[in-house]
Order: C-alpha cells, then structure tokens, then sequence
C-alpha cells in the first residue's frame, strides 16, 4: 500500500488535533486513492464510524461507499440533530435515498448550536430538494450573523449584503454604547 494511504490513515483517520481539524474534512485525500487502496480506506472508515466523530460517515459518503450503508443506517437510528443531519447526507449521497429529505428536515429545527448548525447548511443544497432549500433560504434570516452568512453562501449567493447589514448593525451598537455606555 501506499504512500496516499498512509496520509489518509495520519490526516483523516488519525486527525485529533485543531491543526488537522480546522479546514475541516480533508475529503481530497480519498480522491488521492488507487483503487486497491481505496478499498482498504473503505473498510477502515466503516470500522471507525462511531458517534463520535462525522469523519468517517462524509468520508462514506463521499466514496459512496454501498458496503458502508448498513453501518450509516445504524448510526442514523441512535444519533440526533447535526450529526443525524450529517449521517443522512451520506446515506443520500450513496444511495439518494427519499427518507432522508424528511429527517433532515424533521432535525433541522432541533439544532441550536449554530456551529453545528452552520456544518449542516452546506450540505442541504445536496438533497436539491424545495423543502429543503426553502429550510435553507430561511436560515438567511436568523439571528446570528454566522448562520445568515454561512447560509447565504450555500445558496451560492452573494454575502455582500449580509456583511453589510453586519456593519451597519454594528455601527449602530457602537454609537448607542457611546451615548449610554
């Protein structure tokens, strides 16, 4: 095996640090695969998908790996919010399975974290779904600036108009501070 397979083990498997973490999912490194050694990462990430970490269910996903379903669908049962969320997206990605559309939209209020919640967005355009996208579109009016701004650019729109209303918001508190401190 090679040495892509090595760099997938260290930087995706063995990921534990916020260094390793920060960009998020380093799915690049499985388009790295041969195919051999894509059918070994396959077998690796069925075996470390837990309810721990959503690596290795977008990592099934994302190599729509069949061999994987009935471990993602067993995680589906026992998970909840943003990783219920996570794990029904890579059930769709592999199967387009119809049922996830409901779950996802059935956990998609239940999500108050908007970190977790921000994970999500950009998986929702996926689904290519109305409901969905019409769940997504409402998240351009929630009340934290990161959620509206990270929803906007999933949509693929333009965010200048966000960070602009930001700025103004912004202003506004800081003009009000000075007066009454």
């Amino acid at each position: 095996m090679g040495n892509n397979l090595d760099i997938f083990r260290q930087e995706f498997l063995g990921a534990n640090t916020w260094a390793q973490r920060k960009e998020g999912v380093p799915l690049d490194l499985l388009d790295k695969l041969s195919s051999d050694e894509l059918q070994t990462a396959e077998v690796e990430l069925i075996k470390s998908a837990t309810l721990r970490d959503t690596w290795p269910i977008l990592g099934l996903g994302h190599i729509k790996s069949t061999k994987g379903l009935p471990t993602l669908y067993n995680l589906l049962e026992k998970s909840k919010n943003g990783f219920k969320v996570t794990t029904a997206y890579s059930i769709f990605q592999i199967c387009k399975d119809q049922r996830m559309i409901e779950i996802v939209l059935q956990e998609l209020p239940k999500i108050t974290n908007q970190y977790e919640l921000i994970d999500v967005l950009y998986m929702l355009p996926t689904f290519k779904d109305e409901k969905i996208t019409a769940s997504l579109n409402s998240f351009c009016d929630h009340k934290q600036y990161l959620v509206v701004y990270n929803a906007t650019r999933a949509l693929g729109l333009s965010t200048d108009e966000v960070v602009k209303r930001a700025r103004e918001r912004n202003e506004k508190k800081s003009i009000w501070q000075k007066l009454f401190g």
